[in-house]
């Protein structure tokens, strides 16, 4: 993992991304769950790919008309979108893991999450 320059491999182009689009379009109830998730895992990722969210913050996000999603359906649109591959399989509501492949980031220190501990 390269930490001075962004670098998908040889041959594999990149372009930029708005996160602060992505975080609106995770509030946006017109997406399907599992891409809402996708779309807070770009609009929130740090250096390292992770978006971590405080308890209930990430079904608050998901919610619609003020009222967060329940445990359950978070954790539905979550399996789901683990299962077609929008973020890693270790993501969970406490963070959102995007593997090196899918992002990286060239600005900002990474935070401690409480999901994941080996970084």
């Amino acid at each position: 993992m390269s930490t001075s320059s962004i670098d998908f491999g040889q041959g594999r182009t990149w372009g930029g991304v708005s996160q602060q689009e992505y975080q609106r379009m995770a509030r946006d109830p017109r997406h399907p769950l599992a891409y809402r998730i996708h779309f807070a895992a770009l609009g929130w990722a740090d250096r390292q790919g992770h978006a971590s969210f405080g308890p209930g913050k990430l079904a608050a996000l998901l919610g619609k008309e003020g009222m967060p999603l329940s445990d359950q359906s978070t954790n539905n649109a979550l399996a789901r979108a683990r299962q077609l591959a929008l973020v890693s399989p270790r993501s969970g509501a406490a963070c959102l893991l995007l593997p090196y492949h899918l992002f990286q980031k060239r600005k900002g220190a990474p935070v401690p999450c409480r999901l994941h501990l080996d970084r």
